[in-house]
């Protein structure tokens, strides 16, 4: 378990900084006293926008696409040269795609790949080359309780997601005996511009994102291996997980009779 003051003085990089969970997990860590938090994410004006609205000068903004692996290894380079090694990395990125078979759509699906999958992947190959000389730093990766199971009309994000976990979940166990830590988050409900639902729409069902952030961060404090919210979806997936092939089908068939 970390200490209530591990962010203290830490470098901390973010992924996908610019809206939804990157943006609240910005807000938060401005509260704590950490050395620099290094927002990434593709779009310019929106990053200057979150730093001009903090207005602290240990915030710092770069331009990341996570999907070209060699600009993401030159960028994390010059982010250890003007600020230092990295102790802890929120790899947040994300896309999402609402789209059923009868669409297909390979592109569509090779882009949600490159940035939910690779591009969680080349960040890790990055960060862990110097986390491994120094033997400690902690990574936190943001996948979906879609990973759970194939979702209707997810199917791309499902399995981007699901990949993503698989992935991190044994990388877990070959970092066991080292310092590095390895946290995955599933989160769902979320109030973000992804998922598009405004806070007035449903404060019941959906979190906003700043109470995404307090979880992740507790969770991270706390020494989480997974971080899985809201409680009453994590419970409805598992059950999902459990259900036979047929047993899911016939759920679904009747869930759709009934709609």
């Amino acid at each position: 378990m970390y200490t209530k003051d591990y962010f203290k003085d830490k470098n901390i990089i973010i992924t996908g900084a610019s809206s939804g969970i990157g943006e609240a997990l910005v807000e938060e860590f401005s509260k704590l006293d950490c050395r620099n938090i290094i927002l990434l994410a593709r779009r310019k004006e929106k990053l200057e926008a979150i730093v001009n609205k903090i207005g602290k000068s240990n915030i710092k903004f770069y331009i990341c696409d996570v999907t070209i692996k060699e600009k993401v290894n030159e960028l994390y380079q010059k982010i250890c040269s003007e600020v230092g090694d990295i102790d802890i990395a929120f790899l947040n990125a994300g896309i999402k795609d609402t789209s059923i078979v009868q669409n297909i759509n390979s592109k569509q699906i090779e882009d949600i790949f490159k940035t939910n999958f690779f591009g969680v992947v080349y960040w890790l190959e990055s960060l862990l080359v110097d986390m491994q000389k120094e033997n400690r730093g902690t990574i936190v990766v943001t996948s979906s309780l879609a990973a759970f199971r194939g979702l209707p009309g997810n199917g791309p994000y499902a399995a981007s997601k699901a990949a993503i976990s698989a992935l991190i979940e044994s990388y877990q166990i070959d970092l066991m005996a080292t310092n590095i830590k390895l946290i995955l988050v599933s989160p769902y409900f979320v109030m973000t511009e992804m998922t598009d639902v405004e806070e007035k729409q449903n404060t019941l069902i959906w979190l906003t994102a700043q109470k995404a952030a307090q979880k992740i961060i507790d969770g991270v404090k706390k020494g989480k291996p997974h971080i899985v919210f809201p409680w009453y979806f994590h419970l409805f997936m598992y059950i999902l997980r459990g259900m036979p092939s047929s047993l899911y089908c016939l759920f679904w068939r009747l869930l759709k009779r009934e709609g």
